[in-house]
């Protein structure tokens, strides 16, 4: 899973003066138009977990074999659904190209009841890890560390399975790399996918 951030309309940055030789300053989100010009926002783009307008893509990866970590599908939504609802699509994107896999692995984010039954269904074995159940205590020397979750702070221990999805976690850290992905400025949904596929290709044409 990854965040692209939207950059706030009415920034000074994007809205000074145009110099000789460069174009003027576009605001993101609003289709490359000039700032305080036409409808602002953009398709699947809406309020996340940290008070900032964003859209959240799910990357399914190969975890086995010579190219681990070779993207496989991508999913687009808008920033505030939950993860826990995107898994079973992608899943069933992946088998709509043929690919079944035989066991998935997600972090915490993922982790349900509806979502295990529906992989299990699927004959696919779910390695999703399980969230710390409101009142459980936590286990003795487990490092915590806190986490903002809109205005309130939680307490986050380790993951004992986090090694086992390094290759998700460096995947999404190549795409995110491009500055057209980590921020989205394209109002238009489909376009800024367009670029999500276009990073998978040129990750894909490069030697693990």
């Amino acid at each position: 899973m990854g965040r692209a951030r939207c950059a706030r309309a009415g920034c000074r940055c994007l809205t000074r003066p145009a110099r000789r030789g460069r174009p003027a300053g576009l605001v993101a989100g609003d289709h490359r138009r000039l700032a305080d010009r036409g409808e602002k926002g953009g398709a699947k783009v809406a309020r996340s977990l940290h008070g900032k307008p964003a859209s959240r893509y799910q990357l399914a990866v190969a975890g086995k074999g010579d190219r681990k970590g070779a993207p496989l599908e991508v999913a687009l939504e808008a920033g505030n659904l939950p993860d826990q609802r995107q898994l079973l699509p992608l899943v069933d994107q992946l088998v709509e190209q043929g690919i079944r896999p035989d066991e998935v692995w997600a972090d915490r984010g993922y982790d349900s009841a509806h979502n295990r039954t529906g992989l299990l269904e699927r004959g696919i074995t779910p390695q999703i890890s399980q969230r710390r159940r409101p009142g459980e205590p936590i286990p003795p020397g487990s490092p915590t560390r806190e986490v903002w979750r809109g205005r309130k702070r939680y307490l986050k221990t380790n993951d004992p399975q986090g090694r086992h999805r390094w290759p998700v976690e460096r995947t999404n850290a190549w795409l995110k790399a491009r500055r057209r992905i980590a921020t989205r400025r394209d109002r238009k949904d489909t376009n800024y996918l367009a670029f999500l596929r276009l990073g998978m290709i040129l990750i894909l044409a490069k030697p693990f």
